[in-house]
């Protein structure tokens, strides 16, 4: 039966790898053929400008555009594009009031909705959640933020937990700022498409946005190393680590 598992797990990697390269070419091609990068520049220029024209209307707007995509695994460079367009302040309110939002909505859909489910596929981290909730209480739930543990995987687990709904929000939104601020920063540093037409990929070579690069890279890991140095972050019990496993099951 395992056999057979992990059979059908290559099969399905194989078909989402397939269907990626195959959606990656066609818009490849799309772009290559149809759509210019003067064309694309103003629509940027578009964009900014009606962001300073209404920037409560655009940010409202900017606020339901993230907290919808963000209920889509896989999406965090949108993190960097939104401070690219919004700045510093604007995308980092827009990043942590976004994510927040969607785990709040999967937090709830797991509690009330698929709780049975969550405790059959994640039977294992949720215990280890349970027990670590129950003896650090709060600090252990914003340990994981902070780490950057699975966005999707935390909600899900935390709302079939006993965790209260108030303690997973605030952990949510405070957890997220150190993170957060590092994308926002990446952002802001990145040049607009005005500045890579005219002075080409050579725009993109700033120490600071390289360095803030490398740490948006390297914060997760770092935070994780001193967590679990200070015995804040276990393997046993079904810690965050065990993840890798319940995922592969």
């Amino acid at each position: 039966m395992t056999a057979l598992k992990k059979i059908g797990g290559e099969k399905r990697k194989l078909v989402i790898l397939a269907v990626a390269v195959a959606v990656g070419a066609a818009l490849t091609w799309y772009v290559k053929n149809y759509v210019s990068l003067e064309a694309l520049v103003a629509q940027e220029e578009k964009v900014r400008e009606a962001i300073d024209r209404r920037p409560w209307r655009s940010f409202a707007l900017g606020l339901v555009i993230y907290s919808v995509v963000s209920l889509v695994p896989g999406t965090s460079g949108k993190s960097v594009v939104f401070a690219w367009l919004f700045g510093f302040w604007q995308g980092l309110a827009l990043i942590i009031l976004g994510l927040t939002t969607a785990a709040m909505v999967i937090f709830n859909l797991s509690r009330y909705v698929f709780q049975d489910w969550i405790k059959r596929r994640y039977g294992r981290f949720l215990a280890g959640l349970d027990k670590h909730l129950h003896r650090e209480g709060a600090f252990y739930l914003l340990t994981l933020r902070m780490a950057h543990f699975p966005f999707t995987i935390v909600n899900l687990v935390s709302g079939a937990s006993g965790v209260r709904t108030q303690t997973f929000c605030w952990t949510t939104c405070v957890g997220l700022v150190p993170g957060s601020a590092v994308f926002a920063y990446v952002g802001i540093r990145m040049p607009s498409l005005n500045e890579l037409s005219t002075h080409g990929a050579g725009s993109l070579f700033d120490k600071p946005l390289i360095a803030a690069l490398a740490t948006s890279a390297a914060f997760p890991f770092a935070f994780r190393f001193v967590a679990r140095k200070l015995g804040l972050l276990k393997d046993k019990d079904g810690g965050p680590d065990s993840l890798a496993t319940d995922q592969s099951s």
